[in-house]
């Protein structure tokens, strides 16, 4: 009768550490899983090329990216800024952009430009805001905070903008007020 006993307590504290161990192997598992979930790359010095029909249409600078590989919201951050060049077919730039800080949801493909974000075009044109999200999908760049933008012969303010990628069609919305840039030029040179 001890041996009987003996045999099933055995087998008892047995399949106790059994299971105890596959419990610890679950644990361990959710653990590296969740790691896994929250991986992030550190790049320093970054070029990126974007191309369509390999034709380069822009190339990213920046000086660090952190690369988040989360598998529900995986985004790229630009911690030190980047500077964006926009190329035409001609393999000519159209215009620069550069932020001090951006982040690009790779899901949603959209890049959100923060932080003395300003646009300098072909045509001398130029955009200064503190955010400007681009739509990558879309091919196009909009935001609703403040901007002003410069041309040749005025300079515009309002809340709100949207262009199509290269910035050669651009509006912007709620102007607040508009100043002829001459008026402002020929009183700087007196």
């Amino acid at each position: 009768m001890h041996t009987i006993v003996i045999k099933i307590n055995g087998l008892l504290l047995f399949m106790l550490l059994i299971f105890t161990a596959c419990e610890n192997d679950m644990a361990e598992v959710e653990r590296i899983v969740k790691q896994d979930e929250i991986a992030i790359e550190r790049a320093k010095e970054v070029e990126m090329l974007y191309s369509d029909s390999a034709i380069v249409k822009i190339r990213i600078k920046a000086p660090e990216m952190m690369n988040y590989l989360d598998k529900k919201e995986p985004k790229r951050v630009f911690t030190k800024g980047l500077n964006v060049d926009i190329f035409n077919e001609d393999k000519k730039i159209v215009s620069r952009l550069s932020a001090k800080y951006a982040i690009q949801n790779v899901k949603e493909n959209k890049v959100i430009l923060q932080d003395s974000v300003e646009v300098v075009t072909l045509q001398n044109e130029k955009l200064q805001t503190e955010e400007l999200i681009w739509d990558e999908k879309e091919d196009k760049v909009y935001t609703e905070k403040y901007v002003k933008m410069s041309t040749a012969t005025e300079i515009i303010y309002g809340y709100g903008f949207n262009s199509n990628l290269d910035f050669t069609k651009w509006k912007v919305k709620d102007v607040t007020g508009t100043i002829d840039a001459s008026d402002v030029m020929d009183g700087i040179e007196e």
